[in-house]
């Protein structure tokens, strides 16, 4: 049986509501500066963004960033371990001064940033940094550390967001042996 004209009209009205939302969720997702390949959070919402510019590269996983309100803040890269460097009485890790090298690279001092926080995840650690993913551009400077076997997927007693994707691009790299993969043994 045919609809009544009520019902199709309802039933347009109905999908024409889907697509705009839709559509407003896609625009809005480019609008906010983001990539529309961000990994939402399980409510749909996006962990809040600050800008900033990096002062320095402490070590693997984490810089120092003036955000554009002025606050310097210590920043610990989320969902990423790097091998420690060496602090007094501690000798580094293997692969440390290297990976610290590389995150040098990918983000030299005046590199503008966006800080990215994790709704899953506490705003910050027991030592006051600010634990967020750190993005130039859009691009996932965590997964960047990862991919070239600078660091590695890291668990936390409550996962990341992002811990399924970063746990495939570890698996990655050290299939290709790439950085401490190859190194250290």
């Amino acid at each position: 049986m045919i609809a009544s004209k009520p019902i199709r009209l309802l039933s347009l009205a109905i999908v024409a509501a889907v697509v705009v939302v839709g559509v407003r969720g896609i625009v809005g997702g480019f609008a906010a500066g983001g990539d529309i390949l961000d990994t939402p959070t399980s409510s749909g919402t996006r962990g809040e963004r600050t800008a900033g510019v990096v002062a320095y590269v402490l070590d693997g996983d984490t810089v120092q960033v003036t955000t554009d309100d002025g606050r310097d803040v210590r920043v610990r890269f989320l969902g990423i371990s790097a091998p420690e460097i060496p602090h007094p009485g501690k000798p580094g890790e293997c692969y440390g001064q290297a990976a610290t090298r590389h995150l040098k690279q990918l983000l030299p001092a005046g590199t503008h940033v966006t800080l990215v926080s994790d709704p899953t995840q506490d705003d910050v650690d027991t030592y006051g940094r600010w634990l967020r993913y750190v993005q130039v551009s859009g691009r996932d400077i965590g997964a960047a550390q990862i991919r070239a076997g600078a660091a590695g997927a890291r668990d936390s007693s409550m996962p990341v967001l992002r811990r399924d994707s970063y746990a495939q691009l570890e698996a990655a790299a050290r299939n290709r042996q790439a950085g401490m993969w190859s190194t250290c043994r």
